[in-house]
């Protein structure tokens, strides 16, 4: 099952849903979810930033005081609920804290076995590792950067500038802008994560 996670940060133009989808929006996103006329299953977090409980949908209310972000628990809502891949939106903007705590919601995302997307209108954020594929964006910017302290990356097809048998540091820039024209992009990391940042421009 396909899960969609709605946070608290910038407010996407549009949510792509799917016919069978779970949709778990966090505190303060049920403001724009409702604007946007976002249907949703289950609204959870401690409401600290929405100020008060919606009484119009069912609702998982947790302390203020906790260990873990409204995006985690999410997160293990949505794998509880049999979602194996998941697309966050309101993941940018706002807060940088925040937005770093997303990103943390990739690793803990293939700790458990789902794969997290981070969804912008004019960017999205993956995690790579592995035999990795995926279909790039078209006019679009396709950026590899470590997640940790290094990726080893061992061949590549469909990118404009090859990365073979190349090592990655965490200070290495190498990997920013590269492009695609390719209907499929396609490489193998040996050892580490990679994270995949596809931007574009909508027409």
């Amino acid at each position: 099952m396909i899960g969609i996670m709605l946070l608290n940060g910038q407010p996407p133009k549009q949510v792509d849903l799917f016919d069978d989808c779970f949709v778990v929006c966090c505190d303060g996103a049920y403001n724009w979810a409702k604007q946007l006329g976002i249907r949703f299953d289950l609204v959870a977090g401690d409401f600290d930033s929405l100020g008060y409980v919606p009484t119009d949908c069912d609702t998982i209310k947790y302390p203020v005081e906790k260990n873990e972000t409204d995006g985690e628990i999410a997160l293990k809502l949505l794998k509880e609920k049999g979602c194996d891949q998941v697309f966050v939106y309101g993941a940018f903007g706002k807060r940088t804290d925040h937005f770093l705590g997303n990103l943390a919601l990739l690793g803990l995302g293939k700790q458990m076995g789902v794969k997290v997307v981070l969804m912008g209108d004019e960017e999205k954020i993956s995690l790579g590792y592995g035999l990795t594929k995926f279909v790039p964006q078209k006019k679009g910017t396709i950026s590899l950067v470590p997640y940790g302290d290094s990726v080893h990356i061992i061949n590549s097809k469909g990118l404009e500038y090859p990365l073979d048998d190349l090592v990655l540091k965490r200070n290495d820039t190498r990997g920013i802008s590269n492009l695609s024209f390719a209907e499929e992009v396609e490489f193998f990391v040996k050892e580490g994560d990679v994270l995949i940042l596809e931007s574009w421009r909508e027409e």
